[in-house]
């Protein structure tokens, strides 16, 4: 087990440190809620995925260091080869590679599906390897554009997140948002955190080109 954080614990005087303690005070899930988690895509998986254009990966290094990343394309962008197994591709980014790191010493990974408007969500915990065969490249194809590396992800198991968070959060009502009036830009933050010399104007062209020409 993964140490907790014990300066964090220290600033705090009612910590939950035990299985019994978490269960006493959420209790346990319904029938439903236990029963509803499956080991293979069915009917109604596949096509949420299929009309699903973004996805979150998480994924942890060897000592537990957590990540996760965005992933967006068109619908169906997620290649499902079989019950089992789901293709994620690989498109051009920043180069951190940080999911694809944390693969190559911990396969285990987490992903986290939506579709636009519809209010539940689809999760999956697996088992990933980063491949390059061709074929499945070239079948993910976009704009011309083959991706290098392609994520395969062996399913242990699948099932929907109710749409309480999405009600809640009032995610798909626009006139739930927070206004973005006066909100620092990317440019802003990265002249900040980076330690940026350049304009700001200068930094936001180069990031708005980038967008408009390295997408794939």
């Amino acid at each position: 087990m993964i140490a907790r954080d014990a300066v964090l614990e220290k600033e705090f005087n009612e910590v939950v440190t035990t299985s019994e303690e978490l269960r006493h005070i959420v209790g346990n899930p319904s029938d439903i809620a236990s029963g509803k988690v499956v080991n293979a895509l069915d009917r109604h998986c596949r096509d949420f995925i299929k009309r699903s254009p973004f996805m979150l990966i998480s994924s942890a290094d060897a000592d537990g260091n957590m990540d996760i990343s965005p992933k967006g394309d068109p619908p169906g962008f997620v290649r499902i080869l079989d019950d089992s197994t789901v293709a994620i591709p690989d498109r051009k980014g920043n180069r951190r590679a940080d999911t694809f790191s944390n693969v190559l010493e911990n396969p285990q990974v987490g992903l986290f599906f939506v579709v636009p408007g519809y209010r539940e969500t689809l999760r999956i915990r697996g088992r990933a390897l980063l491949v390059r065969d061709l074929d499945l490249r070239q079948s993910m194809e976009m704009k011309g554009v083959v991706p290098d590396l392609a994520l395969v992800v062996n399913i242990d198991e699948v099932f929907f997140h109710c749409a309480k968070c999405v009600i809640r959060s009032g995610l798909w009502d626009f006139q739930e948002w927070a206004s973005v009036d006066g909100m620092g830009t990317l440019a802003d933050a990265l002249i900040d955190q980076v330690g940026l010399e350049e304009d700001v104007q200068v930094v936001h062209a180069q990031l708005e080109d980038s967008y408009d020409k390295n997408l794939y």
